[in-house]
């Protein structure tokens, strides 16, 4: 009989103990989307990067050449 009260204590803890994993992974997961919102200022653009100005040079040496 003590053989099947620890057997049955054993399967509680693991239960228990993973009802808390899966408490905890739900509650970060339900504070994570709240910190997912869209903000505006994180892509702020301040204005044309290298490649814009590296494209936009071919284009006006170009304009210049037929001249």
């Amino acid at each position: 009989m003590s053989r099947i009260l620890r057997s049955a204590a054993m399967i509680i803890s693991i239960f228990a103990a993973v009802a808390g994993a899966v408490k905890e992974a739900w509650a970060a997961s339900a504070m994570g989307s709240a910190s997912l919102r869209y903000r505006p200022e994180a892509h702020y653009m301040r204005g044309p990067g290298p490649k814009w100005f590296e494209k936009h040079a071919q284009l006006s040496t170009r304009n210049f050449e037929r001249l």
